[in-house]
């Protein structure tokens, strides 16, 4: 995506010794001089590519008179709307009207109302950002609201979430086509963590020339086809042969912005790659003992697609725990949720229990298998942390 600077390189590598002769860890000027330079950076969407909304603009206005409270007015009036459309190390890239710069945490922010909502920013906040004359760094004063976020549990204490991504159109989930089994457990996740977030999920299989048959090839489309259903995409792709790439574009159109997710080694970067029409994006050999890559993507960060929207690239997630994702387990399987609240018992757990609507229905038929396994083999890690279940869902 962007070059580094001799002088940059060099003072990524500078760090500060403590007294006791160890290694500290770098301060923040040193990890400023290690970031990409943003004007050698590619494919950056700008202000406009984000389509900001009068709804956007009038949370600036809100913004600005509770920092008129707390800094006074001259302060406030030198704040603008900004999108993080980068972020590397902690520091955001912020595209505002005519120009793009990297931005810093006001002094005031852990005091604000974004503070007090937990709210860091991240890839596709709006943000009240002030840009002081004569200066290359934005100061943000507050993150305004969001419409949605894509979030996974980071571990540790419960309800402790990490969120990658912010006001989503849509989620694309790369899975690679091969000789090892297709990654249905992989993607189902993908898919429940996309309806959490309110948005539809997208498959995207890639290397599709990988495969030895078109009757293999179509086997594969058809059960992920089956365990999506009808609330999401499936396309599939050859970057080699240049193949789907157009039903990819259709996935993002301009003016909308979607997050892809795919595991190293799984074909993401290799697919933007040939969306963009250059090799912007690096990417990994894959090991032939086990068919994964190795995390080539090092900052989260957006990049415009020509001729469509935009895309928000995160590194290789290796894992995706379930806690905490129920309604989104609920709204990827509507038709056994439904079915799950009408059985006897309401912690049944859809195995041999009396009065399960859900083994009732697969039994008859009426049930698609490769969702039932699907949605039980979720459900089951689910109710391990039953502690964490929203009450009026039932699994």
């Amino acid at each position: 995506m962007g070059k580094r600077s001799h002088k940059a390189r060099s003072g990524s590598t500078t760090r500060r010794r403590s007294h006791g002769g160890g290694a500290s860890r770098p301060s923040a000027e040193d990890v400023l001089r290690g970031l990409p330079v943003v004007g050698e950076l590619e494919n950056v969407p700008s202000f406009a590519d984000m389509t900001p909304t009068q709804l956007r603009r009038e949370q600036l206005e809100e913004a600005r008179e509770r920092i008129a409270d707390r800094l006074g007015r001259e302060a406030a009036d030198a704040v603008e709307l900004g999108c993080v459309v980068r972020l590397d190390r902690g520091f955001p890239l912020v595209a505002c009207e005519g120009r793009t710069l990297r931005a810093e945490h006001a002094p005031e922010f852990a005091k604000g109302d974004s503070a007090e909502a937990g709210i860091m920013p991240t890839v596709g906040d709006w943000v009240a950002v002030a840009v002081p004359p004569e200066h290359d760094m934005g100061v943000i004063h507050e993150v305004l609201p969001r419409r949605n976020a894509f979030a996974r549990w980071r571990g540790g204490r419960r309800g402790e979430f990490q969120t990658l991504a912010a006001n989503l159109d849509g989620v694309i989930v790369v899975a690679a086509l091969g000789t090892e089994e297709l990654p249905l457990a992989r993607i189902a996740r993908s898919v429940v963590l996309a309806r959490d977030c309110g948005v539809r999920p997208s498959v995207v299989l890639t290397k599709a020339d990988r495969k030895q048959t078109a009757e293999a090839l179509e086997a594969d489309a058809l059960r992920v086809h089956r365990l999506v259903g009808e609330q999401g995409d499936v396309v599939v792709t050859s970057s080699v042969a240049g193949e789907g790439l157009d039903g990819v574009r259709a996935l993002v159109p301009a003016g909308s912005v979607a997050m892809i997710l795919g595991e190293s080694g799984a074909g993401k970067s290799t697919l933007l790659n040939a969306l963009l029409g250059a090799d912007a994006l690096a990417t990994g050999a894959v090991r032939e003992r086990d068919d994964m890559g190795r995390h080539t993507t090092v900052a989260r960060m957006m990049v415009k697609l020509p001729g469509a929207g935009v895309i928000c690239d995160a590194p290789g997630l290796r894992s995706l725990p379930l806690v905490g994702h129920e309604r989104g387990l609920a709204k990827a399987f509507p038709e056994i949720s439904e079915l799950a609240a009408t059985c006897r018992f309401r912690d049944c757990t859809h195995g041999n229990e009396p009065g399960c609507a859900v083994r009732e229905a697969r039994e008859a038929g009426e049930l698609d298998e490769v969702r039932v396994e699907s949605y039980l083999a979720l459900a089951n890690e689910m109710r391990a942390s039953a502690s964490t279940l929203d009450p009026d869902v039932v699994l």
